[in-house]
């Protein structure tokens, strides 16, 4: 068996008959025929072993079934196709159990899903799933700043994951600097578009990075306040990050993030293909970096098929 087309990460196979066929899969799969899908792509992998999105949807249509051997089995082909995983496949491993959620992180898929959604991430963000995390954050911020009687001003702002800007929107007239990171150069160019204050740009600083990258590459205590909105839902693992903001804040500075929350120990990544995080796990990680949490709150962000899904702010401190 040979592979069809050098692109790991694509969408199609190179051959236009094979991709064909692979829509045809996918038709079968949203209408309800996750057995159908299967045949056709046996005789599709058959003739392209290398097909990456056919693998894919292959796990996706074995777990439909109930065959969650065979869909990891699937998913395990993409990785290896694949290891930047821009399907996202670990995330399928650790949703149905097959891979710790702690690994399951993927920022190549995370960028190129924001690439795509770039154009009306705004608009789909608030006007449809009802996002409130930037103002939420920003409240809870002035409350603590209130009860603590300082000034609600941060000299260095950091914003993880900035986005289109929506956080940065909410924060800037309380920064001095305010920097931003994103894995999306499609979010960056919308970002980098908004104007701030006296209509300079919303944003003094914006880079094309991870968000570890980003704080591994910022000097130490360089921020009052690192702030990530709803962006810890797309990472398993936190503890590097918190190590990281806490190395870049000054004494006192905070870190101000939101996340998805289960009632259960640990992480785990759920049916939307985002990590929750449990309170426990998230207090524990923030004392091992040496950040001590000042506040954690329960609060939904945003909404899913009409309905809040739980989630938590959190304010911790760099002692």
């Amino acid at each position: 068996m040979t592979e069809k087309g050098s692109n790991a990460h694509s969408a199609g196979s190179g051959d236009l008959s094979l991709d064909r066929r692979y829509a045809w899969a996918q038709a079968a799969l949203k209408e309800g025929d996750a057995q159908a899908c299967v045949e056709i792509l046996d005789q599709t992998l058959a003739q392209a072993y290398g097909f990456t999105a056919a693998w894919h949807l292959y796990g996706q249509a074995q777990e439909a079934l109930g065959h969650n051997e065979e869909a990891a089995t699937a998913w395990r082909q993409c990785l290896v196709l694949d290891p930047n995983d821009h399907f996202g496949a670990r995330l399928d491993l650790a949703r149905i159990g097959a891979m710790s959620a702690e690994e399951a992180t993927s920022e190549n898929f995370s960028g190129v899903l924001f690439d795509g959604y770039a154009e009306r991430f705004d608009s789909h963000l608030v006007e449809t799933l009802r996002y409130t995390a930037p103002a939420l954050l920003r409240q809870a911020l002035a409350g603590l700043c209130r009860e603590r009687e300082r000034p609600f001003r941060f000299d260095m702002v950091y914003d993880l994951g900035c986005g289109t800007g929506l956080m940065g929107e909410a924060i800037r007239a309380e920064a001095g600097f305010l920097a931003g990171c994103d894995l999306s150069p499609r979010m960056i160019e919308r970002a980098r578009a908004k104007r701030g204050l006296d209509d300079a740009p919303l944003y003094d600083k914006l880079a094309v990075a991870g968000l570890t990258s980003f704080l591994t590459s910022r000097p130490d205590a360089s921020a009052d306040l690192v702030i990530a909105a709803d962006v810890f839902v797309y990472l398993g693992e936190l503890g590097a990050a918190f190590s990281q903001s806490r190395r870049v804040l000054k004494p006192g500075g905070l870190l101000a993030f939101t996340v998805q929350s289960h009632p259960g120990q640990g992480v785990v990544v759920g049916a939307d293909r985002r990590f929750a995080h449990g309170e426990g796990w998230l207090r524990e990680r923030l004392r091992t970096a040496g950040m001590r949490p000042v506040l954690v709150e329960a609060a939904s962000t945003r909404e899913d098929r009409g309905v809040a899904v739980p989630g938590l702010i959190v304010v911790a401190e760099r002692g």
